[in-house]
């Protein structure tokens, strides 16, 4: 389960949207989206902090959430004692002290039971045709009747679908969220609405703004490069690891500024990868390798001999 999400966003226009300071103003919704797609995950979680239990709609990357889902998950890992006290934070704020209370309740004696719904029976029964053949001998034929598929409501809560004598109840899948605002909108590439935050990642967001030192939200992620050999004569490997997975790519130019050409674009996985590359036309001199993923970049120098 993603802990952070926007399942249900609607068809806002985010371009129609009023402009404004943190984002954009939804007249439909009467709310202000605030703009994700230019701020860090450290930024992002920053502001869901401030605005626990109030209305933030927002516009988000994809890419993003599956980080912020990612960073939890680690968090998670690493700090199994921060994650007990985090969590038995919440069952104070929900259930009070009373929780912890050695006191006996007496159980509720249940005398009457209420039986609620209706019974769904459906009955069949079977139609006899009357055939006569060449010798005036009459047969009597039992055909049996399909039954139509019957969609029916009980107690206006589950729909049933009666299928002959079978019964098939439509499956329902619940979880405990905490949802606020109001969704605003999507497109392929970014999603805009109110968060749906479990109250696990609530906890973890308090906790980790109050104790530095279990986390840092200051902390920043950078892409790393090298070269090898470098300098190079014909050939040469770039070495690239990055904090994150996503779209990226690598460019090589000239010491002047000018792109020579491009050496990757795609996805680009979290961790250590390696990419040749053929310097065989290039004249002897100094070049710039250009590593771009979202708003991460690293400029690596090497010489060619």
């Amino acid at each position: 389960m993603k802990n952070i999400s926007i399942p249900e966003p609607c068809s806002e226009n985010w371009n129609e949207m009023t402009p404004t300071e943190k984002g954009a103003f939804c007249q439909k919704c009467a709310l202000e989206v605030i703009d994700f797609t230019n701020k860090s995950a450290d930024e992002i979680r920053s502001i869901l902090v401030q605005n626990i239990g109030n209305h933030a709609c927002m516009r988000i990357k994809n890419t993003q959430l599956e980080e912020l889902n990612d960073d939890f998950a680690s968090w998670k890992i690493k700090n199994p004692q921060s994650f007990q006290r985090a969590w038995v934070f919440t069952l104070i704020v929900v259930f009070g002290m009373t929780l912890f209370s050695c006191e006996e309740e007496e159980e509720p004696i249940i005398e009457n039971y209420q039986k609620v719904g209706q019974t769904i029976l459906e009955e069949e029964a079977s139609e006899e045709i009357t055939t006569i053949d060449s010798t005036a001998n009459t047969t009597d034929i039992a055909v049996e009747k399909k039954s139509t598929p019957t969609t029916i409501q009980v107690d206006d809560s589950v729909e049933y679908t009666v299928v002959g004598e079978t019964i098939l109840e439509e499956c329902v899948v619940k979880d405990e969220m905490v949802v606020t605002g109001v969704m605003v909108a999507r497109d392929v590439e970014h999603t805009a609405g109110v968060p749906m935050i479990s109250r696990e990642y609530d906890n973890y967001l308090i906790d980790v703004a109050n104790d530095s030192d279990t986390y840092s939200f200051q902390e920043k992620k950078v892409i790393t490069g090298l070269v090898y050999p470098n300098p190079a004569v014909n050939q040469t490997t770039l070495k690239v690891e990055l904090p994150k997975r996503g779209k990226g790519q690598i460019e090589l130019f000239a010491l002047n500024g000018q792109k020579i050409s491009t050496i990757y674009e795609g996805r680009m996985k979290k961790g250590e990868s390696e990419y040749s590359i053929d310097l065989s036309g290039l004249e002897t001199g100094v070049y710039l390798i250009n590593v771009i993923s979202g708003d991460m970049k690293e400029t690596i120098k090497f010489s060619k001999i």
